[in-house]
């Protein structure tokens, strides 16, 4: 999920991990799991597997400089913390959208707002929907509730897999921690850490993968919802709800559809990204929205 003092945006073909040229702004700033992408040079025939083993290479190493980069930044605003602690003692703090109350104890460990990750670890996601089974998952957020019909015939494993996390609690209590405006639009929910690196310690497999066009790009469109990738190039529990048609390599697992609180979604995108974030048009929504509980619906319950 460009004008004077911003970058600008200007077309070069390359391969994935260059798709775009950003004057101003490193291309390396931006998260790692989506790339905003407006043009693609063609693919020969024959290389499509050697190319798609380059961008899960690149994907995986931009990834590693994003944990690293969120890491420095997360680091730097413990020790403002802990200054201020001295004074002030335990006090929470609003940074971007996301919530962290940082201790002031000698050992320096810090939680997040949300429960450990680490409570929220699983193997594999436990059989919880049939395939082809009609099901919603239901997001109750504190902006009004999105509804998501889920594709469970041609997306049944992570149909299922998200089933299974709501079942577990673990979107509860989750702010969806990035926002993109400029080149794609979505917002990316899932991540119980809220630096867009967690996942539930398993990964999925890429199911209803849509149609690219003739130079690698297939369109997202508005309303639809699709498993981010920030593992490497493997799917876990974070997804990202598209709020108007974006352009992207067809590499995001169409899990359902938006049936009801697209507004709520397009009023998150309307507030922008937070004046804080590291890249324009991209991080933390400005006016943060936060996942209070996640829940299945099925005909006949």
């Amino acid at each position: 999920m460009v004008g004077s003092g911003q970058p600008t945006l200007s077309v070069t073909l390359q391969p994935r991990a260059t798709l775009l040229t950003y004057t101003g702004a490193s291309h390396g700033q931006y998260p790692p799991d989506l790339q905003p992408v407006e043009g693609r040079a063609r693919v020969e025939k024959g290389s499509s597997v050697a190319t798609q083993q380059q961008r899960k290479a690149k994907a995986r190493a931009r990834h590693e400089a994003y944990v690293e980069r969120q890491q420095t930044k997360v680091h730097k605003r413990k020790q403002r913390r802990i200054i201020g602690a001295a004074v002030a003692g335990v006090a929470l703090v609003l940074v971007g959208g996301w919530f962290l109350w940082w201790s002031t104890s000698d050992d320096g460990s810090s939680t997040t707002a949300s429960d450990s990750a680490a409570d929220y670890t699983y193997s594999k996601a436990a059989d919880t929907l049939p395939k082809g089974a009609p099901a919603e998952l239901v997001l109750d957020t504190d902006r009004g509730p999105i509804t998501i019909a889920l594709d469970t015939t041609k997306a049944p494993k992570n149909s299922n897999s998200l089933a299974f996390l709501a079942g577990q609690g673990y979107f509860d209590d989750t702010s969806c921690h990035r926002l993109t405006t400029e080149g794609i639009f979505v917002l990316q929910c899932g991540d119980r850490t809220g630096t867009g690196s967690g996942n539930p310690g398993y990964t999925t497999v890429d199911e209803n993968l849509p149609k690219a066009d003739s130079k690698g790009i297939a369109t997202y469109p508005r309303g639809s919802v699709a498993m981010a990738e920030p593992s490497g190039g493997q799917a876990g529990s974070q997804f990202f709800l598209v709020y108007k048609d974006s352009p992207l390599p067809p590499d995001y697992t169409i899990v359902g559809q938006i049936t009801d609180g697209l507004a709520v979604v397009q009023d998150v995108a309307a507030g922008g990204v937070a004046s804080d974030a590291a890249t324009p048009g991209d991080g933390p929504p400005a006016e943060p929205i936060t996942i209070t509980a996640a829940r299945i619906q099925q005909e006949g319950s």
